[in-house]
């Protein structure tokens, strides 16, 4: 378990300089900039390359350096903020925020969204936003260890319970293992069901990473929120029994329609 650092320790962590930030923008991309900005700069706090009190560069330098509006950039960092990834320090600047505290459970067993909820006795409803092969980029790219610009499969869905908004959920799959699954109809399937069945793949160990954030505007409106209430996030890494990585997923959970229980025991 790591503590979190005082804001003044990431005062004094924070360099005079910016932190240099290799980003691109795909401007022939159906991805919205801002997203492909966010995507980029969790890309790099994951990788190590903005380290905790790194400052970034000025949202005009940034809009000037990748030739699109601040305001769009102002959005993609205003959202990283609001999900704890950044913290803004006002006169001073906005930096890569401390690590917040983290402990690992082994819980079991393996199910997906759609398998989890059935065992708690509910139909859950699941309504295809997007659907679509995109290329891997920042955090997508490093998390199922593919190749710039490899096919991915990216599910966009949003997970009613009774009717009403449970979670917005977005679960990357790689296309060139796993090249059928854009064009099927994911309305009432589990994707686990489905990759056992078409590939042989057998979804065995995740890691989960759970944390509290608030709702960006997008996500207020699809769960039926208020922007900036409170949510909780999952990110999700899956591989199967030969150790590849089959899935990456980023869920966001109404902060009053779900809870997140774990069973632990000590050991000796």
């Amino acid at each position: 378990m790591r503590a979190t650092r005082s804001s003044d320790a990431v005062r004094a962590s924070a360099r005079e300089a910016h932190a240099p930030m290799k980003i691109r923008v795909n401007k022939t991309s159906a991805v919205p900039y801002y997203q492909q900005i966010k995507e980029a700069v969790r890309a790099l706090i994951a990788g190590g390359s903005l380290k905790p009190g790194d400052m970034l560069p000025t949202e005009f330098r940034l809009s000037e350096e990748l030739g699109i509006s601040r305001l769009v950039v102002h959005r993609a960092l205003r959202e990283l903020v609001t999900e704890g990834l950044l913290i803004r320090q006002r006169s001073k600047g906005t930096f890569v925020a401390p690590p917040s505290r983290r402990s690992y459970l082994v819980v079991g067993p393996l199910l997906s969204m759609t398998e989890s909820l059935a065992r708690d006795g509910l139909s859950p409803q699941n309504h295809i936003l997007l659907k679509e092969i995109i290329s891997a980029v920042g955090v997508v790219k490093s998390q199922l260890g593919l190749p710039d610009g490899a096919p991915v499969v990216h599910l966009h869905n949003l997970r009613l319970v009774d009717n009403l908004p449970l979670a917005i959920e977005n679960m990357y799959l790689p296309a060139g293992r796993f090249p059928a699954l854009a064009d099927l109809d994911w309305e009432n399937r589990s994707v686990y069901a489905t990759l056992e069945k078409l590939y042989d793949a057998h979804p065995q160990e995740a890691l989960d990473v759970v944390a509290a954030g608030s709702a960006t505007r997008d996500e207020a409106r699809l769960l039926g929120i208020n922007k900036g209430a409170p949510v909780m996030r999952l990110a999700r890494t899956s591989t199967d029994r030969q150790g590849l990585l089959v899935e990456f997923s980023q869920v966001v959970f109404h902060g009053e329609r779900y809870q997140f229980v774990a069973r632990v025991q000590r050991t000796a």
